[in-house]
């Protein structure tokens, strides 16, 4: 891929690795072509989100345009493949075709009336992303504890859209979404929600909303405690991210190396952890 995405007219073909996670028929379909740059994003699936770090955010295709409203403001406009045709965008016009024609093939009886933007606009989830706000908290929806990191947007190369299987909170205050990082990859809410969550052959494996039913205090810039755990949640920031770095995984990473290589960032940052547990305590006890 270029270094610079920049107005340009790119091949592409669908991801081997996703099928690993796909269903059939879905699983044995592919589309390659070429796109305008303008179409790619970044996303994060939840296999990328560590604790403090996100690694390879992937590169998705997607009908939607990000232009200025009346307010100055960003916001997201879903298309048809005629409708980026008629705007002159021919090579994704004839991607998104592909991809329309197979969901009228495939598709299910009950999404029958249901257009292939539309599913993927699925109770405009998609649409009404805030992509004003310049900090992100992305959670996992499953495993054994929650991970979590904070993406700042001015850091990745393309707008960064959010796939539905992570949860997600915007912010406008840098230090509130590190503080909340911290307390998400914290043990204790973890612990805290064990006896909540779904269990399978090797134990606790849903986190889904169950953490966030773990209290703990709106973030306040003059409580010292916040703005510490804020400070230490950026240190740990920078660590993984060194961490990855220095020992970037050579694999895809499936259940068992993704739970490795979280487990041993948490070694690498016992530290920031210990201490980070230990101010997380005094916030929620």
């Amino acid at each position: 891929m270029p270094e610079d995405f920049n107005e340009r007219i790119i091949n592409i073909k669908t991801s081997d690795a996703i099928k690993v996670d796909a269903k059939e028929p879905w699983k044995s379909l592919a589309i390659s072509g070429r796109i305008e740059s303008k179409f790619l994003f970044r996303t994060a699936l939840s296999k990328s989100i560590l604790p403090f770090a996100l690694f390879k955010p992937d590169l998705v295709v997607l009908p939607i345009t990000v232009t200025l409203n009346d307010k100055n403001e960003k916001e997201i406009k879903l298309h048809s493949s005629d409708e980026l045709m008629s705007d002159g965008y021919l090579n994704a016009s004839k991607w998104f075709k592909h991809a329309e024609n197979y969901w009228d093939i495939y598709r299910t009886e009950k999404n029958k009336k249901i257009s292939c933007e539309n599913y993927l606009n699925w109770q405009n989830k998609l649409t009404t992303q805030n992509i004003n706000a310049p900090f992100i908290v992305l959670y996992n929806t499953s495993g054994i504890n929650a991970s979590a990191v904070v993406i700042d947007r001015i850091s990745v190369d393309l707008e960064f859209i959010i796939d539905h299987k992570t949860y997600l909170s915007f912010f406008n205050n840098e230090n509130e979404a590190y503080y909340l990082v911290s307390i998400l990859n914290s043990s204790i809410p973890n612990l805290m929600m064990k006896d909540f969550q779904s269990r399978g052959l090797w134990g606790a494996r849903d986190i889904h909303k169950k953490i966030l039913d773990v209290y703990f205090p709106q973030f306040d810039e003059k409580d010292a405690i916040h703005l510490r755990l804020a400070e230490l949640s950026k240190t740990a920031h920078n660590k993984a991210s060194q961490y990855l770095k220095d020992n970037t995984p050579q694999q895809e990473l499936t259940a068992t190396r993704l739970g490795k290589i979280r487990v041993d960032i948490k070694k690498h940052l016992a530290a920031e952890m210990k201490e980070i547990d230990k101010l997380v305590k005094k916030v929620i006890g």
